[in-house]
């Protein structure tokens, strides 16, 4: 009987041998596939709407799975229309709720992160809509806008960051100035999108947000991630940086007919869908294919 124990162990040991084996290959497998969407991450970015519909394409190439994208990030600003555009308070309303329903009446593959920009903030918060308000701001639909916002308040957020192609991004409305981070270090601490994010819970921190930079005809020195313009992400030298912590940021704000892109931010308010690939370059949405998306 010793000599059938012992004559049935390496079998065991070959069996148990093996069993290793299969797991060890199952994980390094399910790992270089989790490491390889991790190297292919792209992000769809939709900047300033205002009431414009320029979001349709991308948006339903991705609810119709035409198109794959690891994040969709809208950088606020969704109501408030231009009226040199020709579009009407009653249709920002109805665009938000197409784009609405359009994003969660089919199954994503992804969350979409919606930012609050300055024309989001005066309808979310009394304590920046006394000090920053803009001109634009619906009077006539004022508690239709308010209850979107109210009834969605979880959906919304200041700053949202991720990593991608090696770089630590930063996405809010109009980008962090040093000046602007400076000036709150002791509310804010460490710049980060939970520290930025952290500041809607207080009116202290709205105070904060609420802060308009000089160029932008404000009292302050430089504006915050609601109103800084993209001219004051420059250092005295002239020279664009991210906001310390980050290698690069990305934000809207400021409307022009062409992005503001460099090494250190790109400023996107132009109009049009862009993506984020994943060496951390800046696209224009035209370029999909191109990408291989």
């Amino acid at each position: 009987m010793s000599f059938s124990r012992k004559g049935h162990t390496p079998q065991r040991q070959v069996s148990t041998i093996g069993k290793n084996k299969l797991k060890v290959f199952v994980f390094s497998f399910f790992f270089l596939i989790f490491a390889q969407k991790l190297s292919a991450m792209n992000i769809l970015i939709i900047p300033d709407i205002h009431g414009r519909s320029f979001w349709e394409e991308a948006i339903n190439d991705v609810t119709e799975h035409r198109r794959e994208f690891d994040e969709v990030v809208f950088l606020g600003d969704y109501f408030d229309p231009y009226p040199t555009e020709d579009i009407s308070e009653c249709q920002a309303i109805s665009n938000w709720e197409r784009l609405y329903d359009t994003l969660f009446g089919t199954y994503l593959m992804c969350a979409p992160v919606f930012l609050i920009g300055n024309h989001d903030a005066h309808y979310i918060s009394k304590v920046f809509a006394a000090k920053a308000t803009s001109s634009r701001k619906s009077e006539r639909h004022l508690h239709t806008i308010e209850g979107i916002f109210e009834d969605r308040r979880r959906m919304f957020q200041v700053a949202f960051d991720t990593t991608i192609g090696g770089k630590k991004v930063l996405f809010t409305h109009a980008g962090i100035n040093r000046g602007w981070a400076e000036r709150h270090k002791d509310l804010i601490g460490t710049v980060s999108a939970d520290s930025l994010n952290l500041l809607t819970k207080s009116d202290e921190g709205w105070l904060a947000l609420s802060d308009v930079g000089e160029v932008r005809g404000g009292w302050a020195k430089t504006g915050g991630p609601m109103w800084a313009d993209v001219s004051e992400h420059y250092d005295a030298d002239g020279k664009p940086y991210a906001i310390d912590g980050y290698d690069f940021e990305i934000f809207a704000h400021t409307r022009k007919n062409e992005p503001v892109i460099n090494a250190s931010f790109a400023m996107l308010d132009a109009q049009r869908p862009f993506i984020l690939a994943d060496d951390c370059t800046i696209h224009e949405y035209s370029e999909a294919d191109k990408l291989g998306l």
